[in-house]
């Protein structure tokens, strides 16, 4: 039997978006004053963020050229809400993709925020705009809050054997780690198999202030989360 509550950590975003200082934006994206150049901005060395021109990384690493830097986590204030213990309790994880494949990268460093070395790539495809992830707590979510009623009679004729449906957007509002799957253009069934699988969600970036419309999500087996295997990560993308 599927079970119903999850337990996460929740993540929540700074409020201001940041964009690579060689780059030209439209007026109209500027008008809020909340998207500014990175020049801007104080980011600390190794603070966790999600996309855009900056990434501070473990000495002689190589950026991989075909991916676009996506997120960085500090372990170290992430930990303290990880009540499964499956993190690694200090270092940082890296995240680079492309969410036009659907595939990525995910490497983790155990070495403090004074060791890793700032590089900044401006560019204006995915990922271009950053923003800090400024909280974190622990967190709940249901199952059953991915399911909806229905709004007129021909959805009552789709409904299940409960009287709901299934409800392809919910969770896209929530950024995290750990908890349900979250993919707009899956079916529910695909998802209930993820949630009753090893599968982990290592990482998901919503619609709560990081994106505007989509969800980037990471999964990793938890046997190799637990054995800091990072090399067979399944990356995901989903916008309607």
């Amino acid at each position: 039997m599927t079970k119903d509550t999850f337990e996460i950590i929740e993540l929540r975003p700074a409020t201001k978006h940041y964009y690579g200082d060689s780059l030209e934006m439209p007026d109209i994206l500027l008008e809020d004053g909340l998207l500014v150049k990175a020049g801007t901005l104080d980011i600390p060395l190794g603070h966790s963020r999600y996309g855009g021109p900056i990434a501070d990384l473990p000495k002689d690493f190589e950026y991989p050229e075909d991916l676009r830097f996506a997120a960085q986590l500090d372990l170290k204030h992430l930990t303290p809400y990880d009540r499964s213990g499956l993190l690694p309790q200090t270092g940082h994880l890296f995240f680079f993709a492309d969410i036009v494949e659907d595939k990525g990268l995910v490497v983790y460093a155990d070495v403090e925020n004074s060791e890793l070395i700032r590089v900044v790539k401006d560019h204006d495809d995915n990922f271009f705009e950053g923003v800090l992830i400024k909280e974190a707590f622990v967190s709940i979510e249901k199952l059953s809050d991915r399911y909806r009623d229905p709004e007129d009679e021909y959805e009552e004729e789709d409904a299940n054997e409960d009287g709901v449906l299934w409800d392809f957007f919910a969770g896209s509002e929530t950024s995290k780690i750990f908890g349900i799957f979250t993919h707009c253009q899956a079916q529910e069934q695909q998802i209930l198999d993820v949630v009753n699988s090893d599968k982990v969600v290592l990482l998901q970036i919503g619609e709560n202030g990081f994106n505007d419309e989509g969800v980037f999500s990471v999964l990793i087996d938890k046997n190799d989360l637990k054995n800091l295997n990072f090399s067979n990560c399944e990356f995901h993308w989903g916008q309607s």
